[in-house]
């Protein structure tokens, strides 16, 4: 039976000049061939392969023997060999024969990375960009019911201009976002809490619309605004190292919390004015932290160090940062990117510091 490939294209794998420079290392203790399971994704295969994962495409630079070597597929034949002294991958597609005519199931392609894992923030939440005029936005005035909750299918009516039969986000302002080190405002949160479809216009800018999907309640008050244009971008990635001028840092979670691990969300206050792409890996540090003492023997460090100490060491040395884990930036704003943690090799928090693996 012919094998019928459906799914997904790994998009632009060819490297950016700065990766193609950088030096395609093999983990120690790698296999000389793996069989791609359900549930793998890019990252994972090229995990068991490269000390740096986002070089996969240059493992799989050349193969002549794959028709369209874009493809992967569970249940594929992954193999090394080696082509002028540089590790290659090479593909076995697996195809079961039956004597039997039958509808096989079609295959699921591997994704670059855990999409489920990010698959809400690519279609719903938003930034509002530092400077917004939130004020001057529509927003919710509610129903004639004097509901103030609002759920899915009923009729509400919003104060200001919308194109009817057009389709709006309805987004609750959330956290405001401030750069750790200068204070700047960043930006703020916007959090989807509904769809709506605006109808027919009223006096005084007021519009009647549909509450056609609930994320969750909507309230009085809530924003109404266009379903940003990053929310129909495909969640197909071409994984490519960070180039950033200088190191930036955690300032919140998805949870809110203080904390993160992997597969987790985070924010950080780097965004595509600092030339951030969607794609780009970076790496997360621990920040190195200050020890004061002028002898060996009256050492402390400066957090938890006598104020006196502090007033009196001139000295202090900070200790050197530590490489925590890996992240990939996948929803990238003017000033604020959201990162997928991808690798953690200790708890991640906030105001860790994100830079260039």
């Amino acid at each position: 039976m012919r094998y019928r490939q459906i799914g997904f294209f790994f998009a632009s794998w060819l490297l950016i000049s700065a990766a193609m420079a950088d030096v395609l290392q093999l983990k120690e203790g790698h296999p000389e061939s793996y069989v791609v399971q359900k549930g793998d994704t890019l990252w994972d295969i090229s995990g068991h392969f490269l000390k740096s994962p986002w070089l996969w495409p240059r493992l799989w630079q050349v193969n002549p023997q794959v028709k369209d070597p874009h493809w992967i597929y569970p249940g594929d034949v992954l193999s090394l060999t080696w082509v002028n002294g540089e590790p290659r991958l090479t593909q076995k597609h697996t195809i079961k024969l039956s004597p039997a005519v039958r509808i096989e199931p079609k295959l699921e392609p591997v994704p670059t990375i855990k999409l489920s894992a990010i698959s809400a923030f690519l279609r719903s939440d938003h930034i509002f960009p530092a400077g917004s005029q939130l004020d001057e936005m529509p927003y919710v005035l509610g129903n004639n019911l004097n509901d103030k909750a609002l759920l899915e299918k009923q009729r509400l009516f919003v104060k200001g201009q919308l194109v009817e039969g057009r389709q709006y986000g309805v987004y609750r302002p959330g956290a405001i976002y401030k750069d750790p080190q200068t204070g700047e405002v960043l930006g703020q949160r916007a959090i989807l809490a509904g769809i709506v479809t605006a109808g027919i216009r009223h006096p005084d800018d007021v519009v009647e619309v549909l509450l056609s999907k609930n994320v969750r309640e909507v309230l009085q008050g809530d924003r109404v605004l266009p379903l940003p244009d990053q929310e129909q971008l495909d969640a197909y990635f071409s994984l490519q190292p960070a180039q950033l001028t200088a190191s930036g840092a955690i300032i919140d979670t998805d949870s809110n919390a203080s904390v993160a691990g992997k597969y987790e969300v985070v924010m950080v206050n780097k965004g595509a004015k600092d030339g951030v792409h969607a794609g780009d890996v970076l790496a997360i540090l621990r920040p190195g932290v200050e020890v004061t003492g002028k002898s060996s023997e009256k050492l402390a460090y400066k957090l938890i160090s006598t104020e006196g100490q502090k007033l009196m060491d001139s000295n202090a040395q900070r200790l050197p940062e530590e490489q925590v884990g890996q992240a990939m930036a996948f929803k990238v704003y003017e000033r604020i990117s959201l990162l997928l943690i991808l690798k953690a090799s200790d708890t991640v928090r906030v105001g860790f510091l994100v830079g260039n693996p």
